[in-house]
């Protein structure tokens, strides 16, 4: 109750949260939750206009960058726009993504992943990995993620939308700290100009293997997954997307 009264007390606020898939979509969800928001899903092209229905205590959340009309509202000042972009190191989104898609995998959330899941039943494992670290697409509208680390930049360098990473925020029982964990939960209201709340209680309630989307949540997983081959390959294509979003390559990259 105290913290509904809280946020009838604030000004209304345009928040968009893009959280690039496999990147934790729930931990930053169970943050707003427990705050007393709810997110309302929006697609690919995110605009100001679909803000119009919005309740005070509701948010846009997308896996995709915005139209060009938000992004460019965050020039014009006065909008109350406020954007957090969630990301995680794309190596383990990338390890994540094949689990989702993996043909024995029991995760079903629509006919796409039922579908491409019996096209990719005709491949091993290690052929699968290689697939997706490769971008290569049976399908003219397939989805890669790694794909979307290279179109959300847009989003990483703009100083005005909030960065949130998986690592910072997924806590403990992901391989996180509980310090890294408060501090981000307590960056994010800062961020949305709130006050009084209690980020360390909710920060406390955020990590949930309930989460339809859940596996494991873990930071580095690829590491036990992917081989030596693999990572250099994947570095090979896509080592500028881990130097841009912050992370680093493997030593025995690094060392040649």
């Amino acid at each position: 109750m105290f913290l509904k009264n809280i946020f009838r007390t604030q000004p209304s606020k345009k928040i968009l949260i893009v959280s690039l898939q496999k990147s934790g979509t729930h931990l930053i969800h169970n943050v707003m939750q427990e705050a007393g928001f709810q997110g309302v899903g929006v697609g690919k092209d995110c605009r100001l206009s679909h803000f119009s229905g919005l309740k005070d205590n509701q948010y846009l959340w997308s896996h995709f960058a915005p139209s060009d009309e938000v992004q460019m509202s965050l020039e014009e000042g006065g909008q109350s726009l406020y954007i957090i972009f969630n990301f995680r190191d794309p190596r383990d989104v990338l390890v994540s993504w094949f689990h989702w898609l993996h043909p024995k995998s029991g995760k079903s959330m629509h006919l796409h992943l039922d579908y491409m899941k019996k096209v990719y039943s005709h491949f091993t494992d290690d052929e699968l990995i290689n697939i997706f670290i490769r971008n290569d697409k049976f399908r003219e509208v397939e989805y890669n993620p790694i794909e979307h680390f290279r179109l959300s930049r847009v989003l990483y360098f703009h100083p005005r939308v909030m960065k949130v990473r998986f690592e910072d925020l997924v806590g403990p029982k992901g391989g996180g700290t509980d310090e890294k964990q408060t501090n981000t939960t307590k960056d994010i209201f800062r961020y949305l100009e709130m006050d009084g709340i209690d980020s360390h209680q909710i920060a406390r309630k955020i990590f949930s293997e309930t989460s339809v989307t859940f596996r494991k949540g873990m930071i580095g997983e690829y590491k036990k997954v992917l081989s030596t081959e693999q990572i250099r390959l994947f570095n090979k294509l896509h080592g500028d997307v881990i130097r841009q979003y912050g992370y680093e390559l493997d030593d025995f990259d690094v060392q040649g």
